[in-house]
């Protein structure tokens, strides 16, 4: 019987295939099949991204990767965080596959379709085997959890700016320029 069988990344890839427009990822083998997050939540990840990539590229300190990046955790899981930092002393070049690498930073930006404990949840795994700052981005409350590494959480709101001092010394960007405005 196939449901207590644990599933590999041969059945991830097929999956996949079989359902091109959903993320999925590998967790406890079970195939975790996920909507589409949503315009909105998409912008917001996406703006992220940018503003990282900014930053991180031209001092050659690693990678930005987005939802469409398959990381492979230690225990085996293959997960897809909507944006993550590997540093370049973890990743020297991005492989054709999934990275065996667990990335320092990982954001995940919550879509309509999600459950915050959910996101909670694949963060917490991801802190377990050794992501140094994890971030939650809630668009619909307009706040933006951080939780890093031998710090408080902190709950930032528009009036706030978000800095990963120990991890990307000097970048920094204001809550308030995450969501999109009408052009």
């Amino acid at each position: 019987m196939l449901s207590n069988m644990a599933l590999s990344e041969r059945d991830l890839i097929a999956v996949q295939a079989v359902y091109p427009d959903k993320r999925v990822e590998l967790r406890d083998g079970k195939i975790i099949i996920m909507s589409p997050s949503g315009d909105f939540s998409e912008a917001v990840a996406f703006e992220l991204a940018a503003r990282l990539r900014e930053w991180v590229r031209p001092r050659k300190l690693g990678f930005i990767l987005t939802s469409s990046a398959g990381l492979r955790l230690p225990n085996g899981d293959i997960v897809a965080p909507d944006v993550s930092f590997v540093s370049k002393e973890r990743m020297r070049i991005p492989p054709p596959g999934f990275a065996e690498v667990v990335p320092e930073l990982v954001i995940e930006v919550k879509s309509p379709s999600d459950r915050v404990a959910e996101l909670e949840e694949k963060l917490a795994l991801l802190r377990s085997f050794g992501t140094q700052v994890v971030v939650l981005v809630d668009p619909e409350q307009r706040t933006v959890t951080v939780d890093a590494v031998g710090q408080p959480r902190r709950i930032l709101t528009n009036a706030d700016t978000i800095d990963l001092p120990a991890l990307l010394p000097g970048w920094s960007t204001r809550i308030s320029e995450l969501w999109p405005e009408p052009l």
